[in-house]
């Protein structure tokens, strides 16, 4: 699976989340956590259009054990469900 914590990240490098904010504020606007987010969903994406696999095989290898919330994570940022996006973009 892919790691999704922010904290997570920040630990591997010896800083805190506050420090590691700042710097990718700083040089891309965005949080750690929104850049994770943003990481999850172009996967996402890149599964959806690129491969037959079924969205419990997706969540899965983008390390989601509960498809479910893998689903409503999804729809929340795209506005359409990881099933609606495939039919709507293939």
């Amino acid at each position: 699976g892919t790691t999704k914590q922010a904290a997570t990240y920040a630990d591997m490098m010896s800083l805190s989340l506050f420090q590691l904010n700042s710097i990718t504020k700083g040089l891309v606007g965005k949080t750690v956590a929104a850049l994770i987010e943003d990481h999850i969903l172009l996967e996402t994406k890149r599964h959806l259009l690129g491969t037959p696999n079924q969205v419990s095989q997706i969540a899965f290898q983008l390390g989601y054990e509960d498809v479910s919330y893998f689903i409503r994570f999804f729809k929340k940022k795209m506005g359409v469900t990881p099933e609606a996006f495939r039919k709507n973009f293939r």
